[in-house]
């Protein structure tokens, strides 16, 4: 009988921590990431002029992203977008669009767009914040 009661509160355990792990991932629709070679990180400027023309284009009054990051020692950071306020479709367009998205020529760094990117807070460094923007 003492065994079984082990065994239970092992199985419990195990599944409980297997849970825990799962809730601290997130998938996002897309996310831009700003990184750095060795003198800081693109601007945000391109990204930002793209959402200000779909939500304008779409009449969409609010997108929203949380930015993480510091996620190294130049400044690199995330914009990861769950695109919850778009459309099946609206969400295909923004994603389509902002893949097509260049930094400006004289800024340093490189701007990359990920597709379907999951994120494990528990990977993130230390430092580094989650916090929700709007455009």
């Amino acid at each position: 009988m003492k065994i079984l009661s082990i065994l239970a509160a092992v199985i419990i355990f195990f599944t409980g921590t297997a849970n825990a792990q799962d809730t601290s991932k997130t998938k996002y629709p897309v996310v831009v990431s700003f990184q750095s070679i060795c003198c800081g990180v693109p601007s945000e400027k391109p990204v930002v002029y793209f959402i200000t023309a779909f939500k304008k284009k779409n009449k969409i009054k609010l997108i929203t992203a949380d930015q993480i990051g510091p996620m190294g020692k130049e400044g690199e950071y995330y914009l990861a977008f769950s695109l919850r306020e778009l459309s099946k479709k609206q969400k295909k367009l923004f994603v389509t669009g902002i893949k097509n998205i260049n930094k400006l020529p004289d800024d340093p760094g490189i701007l990359t767009i990920k597709e379907s990117m999951e994120i494990n807070t528990a990977e993130i460094p230390r430092r580094a914040t989650i916090k929700k923007i709007s455009f």
